[in-house]
């Protein structure tokens, strides 16, 4: 994956706006372009990025699918060093914990869940602050239920890595279910 068809897939992608962990994922794609762009201390904290907003402390976000599928796209494309690598694949490895089984399908949002994102992504701060005190439920089975859809690629890119204890770890959070 080159930075321009990087930047061109992220140019209208709607997830930028949903939350992680601290938000919204509008600086995700700064990430991802360090990723394939950035020196190593860039890359490093990208992949820190992944394991605290992206995932954080096993938990997904709306917009953790869309940001993993890139993720793995570029690691499948662009080599990263040792440590990044290995952070990157922690990240992985902590976003399946709550992975519904294989073969569970993407349920539709419901009016009130999709109401929930759009409100999320235009909210002002404060109110942000109120739309975090009332998660909707739906959109969390959604969310981990598009993860999931990620099984194919990631087990794709850890077969192609060498083995280590990282894609060991992938390779189990991943495939159980």
């Amino acid at each position: 994956m080159t930075t321009e068809e990087l930047l061109a897939e992220l140019r209208d992608a709607e997830w930028t706006a949903w939350p992680h962990a601290y938000g919204r994922a509008e600086d995700t794609p700064t990430h991802l372009v360090a990723l394939i762009d950035g020196d190593d201390k860039a890359r490093a904290t990208a992949a820190y990025h992944f394991r605290s907003a992206i995932v954080h402390q096993s938990t997904v976000w709306p917009a953790s699918p869309d940001a993993f599928a890139l993720l793995v796209r570029i690691l499948r494309t662009t080599p990263q060093p040792a440590d990044v690598l290995e952070s990157c694949l922690d990240a992985l490895t902590e976003a399946a914990e709550y992975l519904p089984p294989a073969g569970t399908p993407v349920p539709d949002l419901s009016p009130t869940a999709a109401k929930w994102l759009r409100a999320f992504a235009t909210a002002d701060e404060e109110a942000v602050e109120e739309l975090w005190e009332e998660p909707d439920e739906e959109v969390w089975d959604w969310t981990v239920a598009r993860l999931a859809q990620l099984r194919p690629e990631v087990a794709a890119l850890v077969a192609e890595l060498p083995e280590t204890a990282a894609v060991a770890q992938v390779k189990a959070a991943w495939t159980t279910g």
